[in-house]
């Protein structure tokens, strides 16, 4: 069951409410009481006690509830073994019937290990009975002691630095007896003084201060008499005559019958400051009328509105706030809330004249809820005759005199407390009267009334028979001798339980004897408890120190020799562990490595850190190599001087070997990449260019830091609208994960020269499967393109000759043989006119094909029609010649200039008409060229054949390919595909500028 405990003011209730038994008509009265039981900030219950005892859970608070982390129906009429969980359960059904048994309240502790960390409680239940005196009920509260258990722990903890406080404190401690005789004063007090301590000892009080400081000295001392406490500050002369400013803090000390027998005093050497305020005062003084350069903030207040008329600039600064701002604002603007009614208060007495000037220290509360501590001083502007209509406002910033104060009143706070938190008793012995007093804290130890302080005997009867012996001889000697005693011995307090304590006692001699025994007595027993465990922690170190799967050593900082290794450590090295400990840091350390061995090491010594990690490499005895990964740690004593270094070495050879392979496998692998002949490109997953090789680098003609993180390739000068914009259209679907097969981009160099270059991508993952890179490699195709253009406009001029010689040469004489065969027709008769007649229609047949032959090998209707003219003569001729329907649509005003464009245009236009007439047998063939936004056109020829099939070649075929090569003559693209109801779309788009 989850358990949260109450704070202080809750618990006290609680206990008061649960300490004694109630009668059930008592209890019936407390019935009034459910609403504050409800709603009180501690966990409350009641069970219902029934046959055989068996518990009943009654009723529980929101409080308990809350805790608990249940519903009301969870816990009401529940049993109690249904609600809290084993093994707590078992301890608390015991207890429970323990207070049913005894008709007493009974109280234990239970400790929860909560997710914010291990909480402790103490549970209160008190039986109720009804008029029979039967238990019928048992009342019960939760209440949190985890902030005083964790405080006992602290204390315990620090229970020697505690100790040493007085003795190492950085404030002077000084203490006198009721005749204002010095009796101690701590190591700082003698150095203030510049005395020993001992020259201190025994003098009066006024022996150190001058004439001056006797008088007042004398009253302070009068009102400590009087049982009053005080905090001034004073002067006191030093041995070489000079003043020591000091602050003091000072309380009277009374016996427990309330005798005064002295003062404690608390002083914090002073006298710097106080030469340094003497000079600021003077300061002040010599500039105060300099408003503007003033070192005190200074504010013209109106007496009416409160608001600010003028300030000057440390006012301004203490208010971290322009003086425009501030003109017009009000103190209420920026004093704490819980200071403004005190400074109303002190506004309305100025005003009425109760007040001439006031100062009172407040806090003003900036913008970022940050605090500034001020000394205000208002002082009205008297006019004779009028009421003052200004203030003036003197504003100092004294939040570091605060902070120094409130330091100081916590320190003092902290001293005078340490005894009572640290629950360290006390006590004193009256040698001559053989007289014991023991302090409260003593007494509640010892478990006796504070009343009824035992004799010398009976207090040694305290301890536990094996002690007493011991007690009782420490105490003969130093009542002899004056030898003081510590001792940790077991105990037994007056109510039988037994523990571990610190006995510790002085003398105090006068004339050589011993007239007093002071000391302190302390619990220990956890403390012994915390020894025992650190034995039983140091064997199990001890096992994991030899069985670590890693090397583990303890090396002498002074030195570096090894203190201890495990083994491990002797097998990573090669060495025995008698060899390793004769053995220092650098002896095993090969050479290469101890330069950075011994400047870490001096940064170890220089405090700059106090740990450090490295790969550094060992020589083993047989000249052999290990890489270890070391991590050392410094290991310092309890006054915090480094002694030691924890060193824990892992073997990596097996992991440098391989990182030695990889660096050789990728400077292979650089150097192939910046020496191929092919283009190289690297881009991040935003097109950011990463890295680029020594032949791009080359054909662009730019350097490498020229690119490296430059805009994508879409958004730079390396490309022409269009093609940036087929880029960028292709890069997002390769991030899309389609394939994208190779494709002939035009780049533009920094000499903007063009070239044209065939790249193919491809996409590298992240191990959580996202895009990392994008590698990109391709070929500079720019010189085979050069001479394929070249073989291109030859084949051109070869056809165009081709095409006049069959016009001009086979054209004209198969005319020839035409007319002479229709002479020789007109001559015969019969059977040989019809022969002569077909001859001399296939001879017209023949002639019809060679026209066709030569106007399709000679360009000659785009260099005299233009390409709309040879477009639609291409539509004329597919309807003529092959009996097909071909409409054409050309924008009128589409012009291009270049007549190599033109021709490559009209031939992808021819070669896809005749593939259709040729492979699809259409019944309609579509030619299209038409203007697409500003820079671009549409060459579109589209038929409705049988298509391209469910399967396409694998490769183009020759006419394809060289479709494809025109279209990237022109900075164009095909696409070829089948139309969802038959035929083929054979689409050329180009960049063109009207």
């Amino acid at each position: 069951m989850k358990k949260s405990f109450p704070p202080a003011a809750a618990r006290s209730k609680a206990k008061a409410a649960s300490s004694t038994p109630l009668r059930s008509s008592e209890s019936a009265a407390a019935g009034h009481l459910d609403p504050f039981y409800d709603n009180v900030d501690t966990a409350l219950f009641s069970l219902a006690v029934e046959s055989r005892q068996q518990l009943r859970f009654l009723s529980a608070n929101r409080r308990f509830l809350a805790a608990a982390d249940l519903r009301p129906e969870q816990v009401i009429g529940q049993w109690v073994g249904q609600v809290i969980p084993e093994p707590a359960c078992t301890r608390v059904l015991k207890k429970c019937r323990e207070a049913i048994r005894s008709r007493q309240t009974v109280r234990w502790e239970e400790t929860h290990h909560h997710p914010s960390g291990v909480k402790y409680g103490e549970i209160s239940v008190t039986p109720l009975m009804d008029a029979a005196g039967r238990v019928t009920h048992l009342s019960g509260s939760i209440n949190d002691i985890t902030q005083r258990r964790n405080s006992e722990q602290a204390l315990h903890e620090s229970e020697e630095r505690y100790r040493r406080i007085v003795q190492t404190a950085d404030e002077g401690i000084w203490t006198i007896d009721a005749n204002s005789l010095t009796d101690y004063i701590n190591p700082k007090m003698a150095q203030m003084m510049g005395y020993k301590a001992e020259e201190m000892i025994g003098r009066p009080i006024s022996d150190f201060v001058d004439d001056e400081g006797k008088a007042l000295l004398a009253a302070h001392i009068k009102n400590r008499k009087n049982g009053i406490s005080a905090q001034f500050e004073f002067k006191y002369i030093r041995k070489n005559g000079s003043p020591l400013w000091a602050f003091v803090s000072t309380n009277p000390i009374h016996n427990s019958k309330g005798v005064y027998v002295g003062a404690m005093a608390l002083l914090t050497d002073i006298t710097a400051r106080r030469a340094a305020e003497a000079a600021k005062r003077e300061s002040d003084e010599q500039f105060r009328v300099i408003f503007e350069q003033a070192a005190v903030g200074v504010a013209l207040v109106d007496s009416k509105t409160g608001s600010f008329i003028n300030v000057n600039q440390r006012a301004c600064d203490i208010a971290r706030l322009t003086s425009k701002k501030m003109i017009g604002a009000t103190f209420a603007d920026f004093i704490h809330p819980d200071d403004w009614p005190v400074h109303q208060d002190h506004m309305q007495q100025l005003k009425s004249g109760r007040l001439q000037t006031f100062t009172i220290e407040q806090r003003y509360v900036h913008r970022d809820r940050s605090i500034t501590w001020i000394n205000l001083t208002v002082s009205p502007m008297w006019k004779k005759g009028d009421p003052p209509s200004r203030h003036i406002a003197i504003i100092k910033d004294i939040t570091k005199r605060k902070t120094t104060e409130q330091t100081l009143t916590r320190t003092t706070e902290l001293l005078e407390r340490t005894g009572e938190m640290a629950k360290i008793g006390g006590w004193e012995l009256d040698v001559a009267s053989q007289s014991l007093f023991w302090s409260l804290e003593t007494c509640r130890l010892f478990e006796i009334d504070d009343a009824r302080t035992p004799s010398l005997e009976q207090a040694i009867r305290l301890y536990a028979p094996v002690a007493q012996p011991l007690i009782r001889a420490a105490v003969k000697e130093a009542m002899e001798h004056g030898k003081s005693y510590e001792l940790e011995v077991p105990v037994i307090t007056a109510k039988g339980r037994e523990f571990w304590a610190r006995s510790q006692g002085s003398a105090i001699q006068k004339d050589g004897k011993t007239v007093k025994l002071i000391g302190t007595f302390q619990d220990i027993t956890e403390h012994k408890q915390a020894e025992q465990d650190l034995i039983e922690s140091e064997v199990r170190f001890r096992a994991v120190f030899e069985q670590a799967a890693v090397g583990v050593g303890l090396i002498d900082f002074t030195t570096g020799r090894f203190i201890d290794v495990n083994k491990r450590y002797c097998t990573i090295t090669g060495r025995p562990r008698r060899e390793m400990l004769k053995a220092t840091f650098d002896q095993v350390t090969h050479p290469d490595d101890r330069v950075i061995n011994h400047r870490l090491h001096k940064q170890l010594r220089a405090a700059k850190s106090s740990e450090f990690q490295m790969e550094k490499r060992y020589v083993r005895p047989d000249g052999t190599i290990v890489w270890v990964n070391l991590n050392a740690s410094l290991l310092s004593t309890l006054s915090g001087h480094p002694n030691q270094l924890l060193v824990m070495v892992e073997d990596i050879t097996s992991r440098k070997l391989v990182e030695a392979s990889y660096r050789r496998e990728l400077g292979f692998n650089e150097i192939l990449a910046s020496h191929t002949s092919a283009i190289i490109i690297l881009l991040d997953r935003h097109g950011h260019l990463i890295h680029a090789n020594e032949a791009t680098l080359q054909m662009l003609g730019f350097k490498l830091k020229d690119l490296i993180g430059k805009p994508p390739p879409w958004e730079s000068d390396f490309m022409d609208a269009a093609e940036k914009a087929r880029s960028h259209k292709r890069f997002k679907e390769m991030l899309g994960g389609k394939n994208i097969p190779s494709k002939e981009v035009t780049l533009i160099g920094k000499d903007r020269k063009r070239h044209v270059v065939a790249l193919s991508s491809i996409i590298t993952k992240t191990p959580e499967g996202g895009v990392d890179r994008i590698i990109v490699t391709g070929t500079d195709l720019t010189e085979r393109n050069r001479l394929q253009k070249e073989i291109l406009k030859i084949s051109e001029q070869e056809q165009a000759r081709i095409g006049h010689n069959l016009h001009d040469g086979v054209g004209q004489t198969m005319t020839g043989v035409s007319s002479l065969v229709e002479a020789l027709e007109s001559e015969l008769s019969g059977d040989q006119r019809q022969s002569a007649a077909r001859i001399h229609q296939l001879i017209h047949d023949a002639i019809q094909e060679v026209r066709h032959m030569s106007h399709s090998l000679s360009p000659a209707s785009v260099k005299n029609r233009g390409l709309v003219g040879a477009l639609h003569l291409l539509a004329d001729t597919i309807r003529t010649n092959h009996r097909t329907s071909c409409t054409c649509e050309v924008e009128s005003d589409i012009r291009i200039e270049d007549s190599e464009k033109e021709t490559h245009i009209y031939r992808i236009a021819q070669e896809a008409a005749n593939n259709a007439l040729r492979h699809g047998r259409p019944g309609v063939i579509r030619l299209s060229l038409k203007r697409v936004g500003k820079d671009e056109a549409v060459l579109k020829i589209e038929d409705n054949g049988s298509g391209l099939g469910k399967r396409a070649p694998e490769k183009p075929g020759i006419g394809m390919r060289v479709m494809d090569y025109r279209a990237n003559l022109i900075d164009g693209s095909l696409d070829v595909k089948s139309r969802p109801r038959g035929g083929v779309s054979v689409i050329c788009r180009f960049p063109c500028t009207w």
